[in-house]
């Protein structure tokens, strides 16, 4: 009986080990995976104080939400978290189409979006968003990991313009937006100096 115990003990030991192990090596691997500005120009952002995040965002084919609406609401909690920006969040209809809430919100000044959002000031961007990506893994002794993109359209209510990021990151899912979020805010204060 010792001697079947002796020789389960040293297995039982390595099988627990592996997963921490895992989970650790897993790590090395987080981070911010692609980033691309697609039109505009990251300073714009650098310069904006008031953003409003209007969501739900839309999302790609092979994209899901983890609940639908709450992407804007986790961006709008991380900007402000920063302390760098004020962020305002709207949210149209949860359900129907978004499209027609982009069009509208477009159509709109800063002026209009301030009565019709009733915001404290008008608005310097405002923030659509599309989820194009998100995959999910368990990781030994650390959670769920996801890797997770997205299309963030900062629209300019003055000028009409829109300053668009493609970004895609691997982080701890609780994690992965405020990574979102202080990379685009680094690369536009990078930006903004140029």
């Amino acid at each position: 009986m010792l001697k079947r115990f002796a020789l389960a003990l040293p297995l039982l030991l390595l099988l627990s080990s592996c997963g921490p192990i895992i989970g650790q090596l897993m790590k090395v691997s987080e981070g911010v995976k692609d980033f691309r500005v697609t039109a505009g120009d990251l300073g714009e952002i650098a310069r904006a104080r008031n953003i409003l995040v209007a969501g739900p965002f839309a999302r790609e084919a092979g994209a899901y939400y983890i609940a639908r609406g709450d992407e804007a609401g986790m961006f709008f909690q991380e900007i402000n978290n920063t302390g760098k920006l004020d962020a305002e969040l709207y949210v149209g209809k949860r359900y129907g189409d978004l499209t027609e809430m982009v069009s509208s919100l477009r159509s709109m000044s800063p002026g209009e979006l301030k009565d019709e959002v009733d915001l404290p000031t008008e608005p310097d961007l405002v923030l659509f968003g599309t989820i194009l990506e998100r995959k999910t893994i368990v990781a030994p002794a650390r959670g769920i990991i996801m890797r997770v993109g997205y299309r963030l359209e900062f629209y300019n209510p003055a000028t009409n313009g829109s300053t668009v990021i493609e970004i895609t990151v691997k982080d701890h899912f609780r994690d992965c937006v405020k990574l979102v979020v202080s990379e685009v805010l680094r690369r536009a204060e990078i930006a903004g100096e140029a």
